[in-house]
């Protein structure tokens, strides 16, 4: 059977429609346009979502002002954090910010105080997502998380984030390039001498201290244990 052109195609196709309508005793004068069907609010919502996700944007998405050129950098870092399907884009990118911060405030220790206000700012991220990104860093191996209690009060100033090796490329895990100062400085201010005192702990052992209130509380109002008879 020969193959029909698409003139032909066309053709064929015009008169089927044509007979069909004059089958059914349909005029091309009863078919309203689509101008005069009137739009559902259901229909209405469809076709706005379609604008919005499938067709390019009529209005420019609001853009942020670009971040002010403070100078600070992301040290070297090994490419396993990337090359882990374990870990979601915002753990990799908080792990980058915490190495950022490690290196320009205590890149001899690797470890330095930070708080979850502070990489929720940062991050643009909630408080909750945060915390996500620093279980899954924690559980992979990449961080350890402990918290700093306060010595006069039951609350704590934050969090004490130690990098740990699997987060160095090899030629850094013996530690980083020295900081560049002054020889002749003073190492460590006496102003924050105390600092220096505190404790960490982990935040198993935190969250035990945080709920002894709570369990000493509910021992009170538990009844008394029956007496043990005393048999002669």
């Amino acid at each position: 059977m020969p193959r029909l052109t698409e003139a032909e195609a066309s053709q064929e196709m015009l008169a089927r429609l044509k007979a069909r309508m004059a089958r059914d005793g349909v005029r091309i004068e009863d078919i309203p346009s689509p101008a005069a069907i009137p739009a559902t609010p259901k229909d209405e919502d469809r076709r706005l979502r379609s604008l919005r996700f499938c067709h390019l944007p009529a209005e420019p998405k609001p853009r942020h002002p670009s971040p002010r050129d403070t100078g600070a950098y992301v040290p070297e870092m090994a490419a396993r954090i990337d090359n882990d399907r374990n870990l979601t884009d915002g753990a990799r990118r908080c792990a980058r910010k915490l190495m950022e911060y490690v290196y320009r405030k205590n890149r001899e220790g690797r470890e330095a105080e930070i708080t979850v206000t502070y990489l929720v700012k940062v991050l643009g991220r909630c408080r909750r997502s945060v915390q996500g990104y620093l279980r899954e860093l924690e559980r992979e191996g990449y961080i350890d998380a402990l918290v700093v209690p306060s010595e006069r009060t039951r609350m704590c100033f934050g969090l004490l984030i130690r990098l740990l090796d699997p987060l160095f490329p090899r030629h850094r895990r013996g530690g980083w390039p020295a900081k560049a100062g002054i020889p002749d400085a003073q190492k460590d201010s006496q102003n924050y001498i105390s600092r220096f005192k505190r404790r960490p702990i982990p935040r198993a052992v935190w969250a035990f201290f945080c709920c002894d209130g709570v369990w000493r509380s509910n021992m009170k109002t538990l009844p008394p244990p029956p007496a043990i008879p005393i048999t002669v």
